[in-house]
């Protein structure tokens, strides 16, 4: 059983650091594996997009079926195990280079890593509620966001030099993350490291004080993250065939909506007034549409780059919501931050599988006008339901 204790302010020490090497290493490996399989193999725009996204359903199912092992083992050894799993895959990959081996080691990638992301959400979040578990996820969220901001250019930079460099960068930082924790949660007290899923300080069972309004942010979260499977999954192959783009230079587009969204997380983590603003929900999504739009009829290269950076600020907004209200509060944090995870990876298998589908069967321009027709049935369902509310 785990048990309660330790402030916040320990656990950052451990998660932030942990949080930002992750994402840099997942920044670097899922881009560099994406060259890599259209430069090694000649996968083509369909095939990328169903090798996307199996890293997310097998993250998804990650999510649901190693919440038992995560909560059994605990926060710092799931996270330290998740990292040293996929160090270890990687290097299989490496061994053994075939397209074949690239889909087996990239789908139990994506199944590992769900024992670091939620499991570091949850534990972060025991014990918090408010202006408190608000300005943790906001530091939480700069953290990670931050590394994404650098990963994609530093991927395409490496794939320029050698498009297996990516994966050794990747396997180096994994491993090294994977040490850092170890080692650094023999710093932290014992009952910091173990946090438990309840809030309460007996083990009586704890009240359920969540929102009803998890329910639409998760419709958002959805959403958001179909657009953001289709620039981070689709778009270097468009760029990279149509456009004729240098890897380092989709990079810097990457990069540019990552940093719009390390921005927004800054925003969010450091305001409270938009918590509990009904109205506020929907936005997010409304302004997705937008997006969609207007790329289904302009797609110049500038005009990319601008949607690019108003996508990253909506996926912040989004994210954001999603985890505020999902965990505001719940008594189980870690079963919320899975179900957060769930959604966000359930949102980039659509935006993959369907934007890799329609960018080679029909254009780059159907691809928005599908997603516009999706996003549009959702943004009715979530004022439905806010409206019933």
């Amino acid at each position: 059983m785990e048990s309660r204790g330790g402030i916040p302010d320990k656990r950052l020490v451990l998660i932030l650091p942990a949080a930002f090497a992750a994402s840099l290493a997942v920044g670097v490996v899922n881009l560099g594996m994406l060259f890599l399989v259209k430069r090694s193999f000649g996968a083509g725009p369909e095939t990328i997009g169903w090798f996307t996204a199996l890293w997310c359903a097998t993250y998804f199912a990650g999510c649901v079926a190693l919440r038992p092992l995560s909560r059994l083992i605990g926060a710092t050894a799931s996270m330290a195990l998740a990292c040293a799993s996929i160090a270890a895959l990687l290097a299989i990959h490496l061994v053994f280079p075939s397209l074949a081996s690239a889909f087996a080691c990239y789908g139990l990638y994506g199944f590992a890593i769900a024992l670091f992301w939620p499991r570091a959400m949850g534990w972060l979040a025991s014990g918090l509620e408010g202006t408190g578990m608000t300005r943790a996820y906001g530091a939480y969220n700069i953290a990670w966001s931050g590394a994404s901001i650098i990963s994609p250019y530093i991927a395409g930079a490496l794939s320029e030099s050698s498009v297996t460099l990516p994966v050794y960068v990747g396997l180096s930082i994994f491993a090294a993350n994977g040490i850092f924790i170890a080692i650094a949660s023999r710093r932290i007290r014992s009952p910091s490291i173990r946090v438990p899923c309840s809030t309460g300080a007996s083990s009586s069972p704890v009240a359920d004080r969540s929102t009803p309004l998890r329910f639409p942010t998760w419709i958002g979260l959805f959403s958001a993250y179909v657009l953001y499977a289709i620039f981070s999954n689709i778009f270097p192959v468009f760029a990279k065939d149509e456009l004729s783009f240098s890897e380092s230079t989709i990079g810097l587009y990457l990069l540019a909506r990552a940093t719009a969204s390390a921005v927004g997380f800054w925003a969010f983590g450091r305001m409270s007034n938009w918590q509990f603003k009904r109205k506020l929900i929907p936005a997010a999504l409304l302004c997705a549409l937008a997006i969609d739009l207007s790329f289904a009829f302009f797609a110049s290269a500038p005009w990319l780059l601008v949607g690019m950076i108003l996508s990253g600020f909506v996926i912040a907004w989004a994210y954001s919501m999603s985890i505020f209200y999902g965990a505001s509060g719940a008594p189980d944090r870690d079963k919320r931050m899975s179900i957060h995870e769930a959604v966000l990876t359930a949102g980039q298998v659509l935006g993959s599988v369907a934007g890799g589908a329609a960018y080679q069967r029909l254009s780059w321009t159907s691809v928005f006008v599908l997603t516009a027709v999706m996003m549009a049935a959702f943004l009715a369902i979530q004022a439905a339901f806010l409206k019933k509310r």
